[in-house]
């Protein structure tokens, strides 16, 4: 598995995100193509510093002060064919942020939440480029993950007077996101613009060991007692874990002892099933074979041996089973005008796999008194539209 790691030891913002991608999969003729779509009143250079002994990219940006509410950058969004999808995912980018501001700040619809910091053509130009710079990056393959951040401390002015950091709309941006922060020093580090990138593309903290293949650092404008970088990590990564085969032979047991033998053991291991054969004397009979933890072969065992009276179980280790990225969320899906919660597994080996929870589509099947295969195609089309972004 590609992964690309933002590494946030020292905050994140726009400005970060997009200098870490440059030479990566932003150049400086992308941004200047972004400036011009959009008619931004904006300008930049791009430096290379030394951030407390570290070389990093640097974004400089100068603009007009420029102000807008959420449905004013929505339309602006919208209106670009030559960056539709890219539009498309920073409206979310905007959509998310605005939804934190009316959530503080008590706006009824969050369509006329008024952007201070977040509403100028700055923050506009670094979300549609870091959007253009990720994209590309799952273009190539890359999963987005991000460690920990720093949201630094102390307090921070705003608009609506002086917050503790992080301020309130981050804290709302953060909420039920996938991110981990934890509190430092310096100030404030995480901007809103920063966490509500991260919020929309990253899936959390990467849990597997990784090899390192190339490096970039993105600098802040401020200068800390540490380097104050975001460092963007790319690498590759090996999803593993040790197991252990159990095998024993039966030839002395009835069809529905098996059946309740491969219905107990499902519910203890990764795996279970049972292969016919013919042994000695050409007797029919069972191979049982059951793949569980390395944790887990004692209490396995006993139950192959409590389940079917076999006298012994081979015990065959493996030295780790390589295993594709997964996860699984429950997603709300609209089928024949009704909603259901559906179980939904995602996997990662060589390209994306989405597949819904069998048993959840045949109770959605069986409520409206439809065909199971017309269900699950419905519910396919549903589920991609919602986690295929």
């Amino acid at each position: 598995m590609k992964v690309a790691i933002f590494d946030c030891f020292s905050g994140a913002s726009g400005d970060m995100i997009v200098s870490s991608l440059l030479g990566i999969t932003l150049e400086e003729s992308d941004l200047r193509e972004i400036i011009k779509e959009f008619d931004l009143k904006i300008d930049f250079e791009i430096r290379r510093v030394n951030k407390s002994g570290i070389i990093a990219n640097q974004l400089i940006v100068t603009e007009e002060k420029v102000r807008r509410r959420y449905r004013e950058i929505e339309d602006m969004l919208k209106s670009s064919e030559k960056f539709r999808t890219v539009s498309n995912y920073a409206v979310g980018i905007f959509k998310k942020l605005a939804i934190a501001e009316a959530g503080v700040h008590g706006y009824e619809d969050y369509r006329e939440a008024h952007f201070h910091q977040i509403g100028s053509d700055d923050a506009i130009f670094d979300i549609l480029s870091a959007t253009l710079g990720i994209l590309r990056l799952r273009e190539k393959g890359y999963r987005i993950f991000t460690t920990p951040i720093n949201l630094g401390r102390g307090k921070v002015k705003t608009s609506h007077g002086v917050y503790p950091v992080p301020p309130p709309a981050v804290v709302e941006v953060l909420r039920n996101s996938k991110l981990k922060v934890y509190f430092g020093e310096g100030g404030e580090l995480l901007t809103p613009t920063g966490a509500g990138i991260l919020a929309y593309f990253s899936e959390g903290d990467i849990k597997n060991p990784f090899s390192v293949e190339r490096v970039s650092y993105g600098a802040g404008l401020r200068d800390l007692s540490e380097p104050n970088v975001l460092r963007l990590i790319l690498g590759k990564c090996e999803i593993h874990d040790r197991i252990v085969v159990l095998e024993t032979n039966i030839d002395d047991i009835s069809g529905e002892l098996i059946g309740n033998a491969i219905l107990r053991l499902s519910e203890n291991c990764l795996d279970v099933v049972a292969i016919p054969y013919f042994g000695k004397k050409n007797r029919p009979g069972y191979i049982i074979k059951a793949i569980c933890k390395e944790e887990d072969v004692d209490k396995v065992s006993g139950i192959i041996m409590e389940e079917t009276n076999s006298l012994g179980v081979r015990v065959i280790p493996v030295h780790h089973r390589v295993k594709a990225y997964r996860e699984s969320e429950v997603v709300r899906v609209r089928v024949e005008g009704r909603e259901f919660g559906i179980r939904v597994k995602l996997s990662l080996s060589g390209k994306e796999v989405l597949k819904p929870e069998f048993d959840d589509v045949k109770k959605i099947a069986e409520e409206l008194d439809l065909p199971l295969p017309l269900v699950y195609s419905k519910v396919m089309r549903e589920i991609e539209d919602k986690l295929k972004r």
